[in-house]
């Protein structure tokens, strides 16, 4: 039981951090990005790839962070 809750602290942590990245900081910048500075749908493609590798190290970081979280809940509860 322990192991399943530390992987849903992980992958939650993961789908949070990435989702808030993306509604938050991702989707403005884009929009913006399209409507003033993209010239061609290569500045488009790029702008995208680059929007999905930050979106996939926000996953990473926000899995860690579930994963920090779990540990620290399970210290406070006295399990080591």
């Amino acid at each position: 039981m322990k192991i399943l809750l530390r992987f849903a602290c992980i992958v939650l942590g993961g789908l949070a951090l990435s989702f808030i990245v993306a509604k938050g900081v991702l989707v403005p910048i884009g929009q913006w990005y399209e409507m003033n500075r993209a010239q061609s749908e290569s500045d488009l493609t790029q702008a995208f790839v680059i929007a999905l590798a930050v979106q996939a190290i926000c996953a990473v970081l926000g899995g860690w962070l579930g994963d920090w979280v779990f540990r620290k809940w399970r210290q406070k509860q006295g399990h080591h």
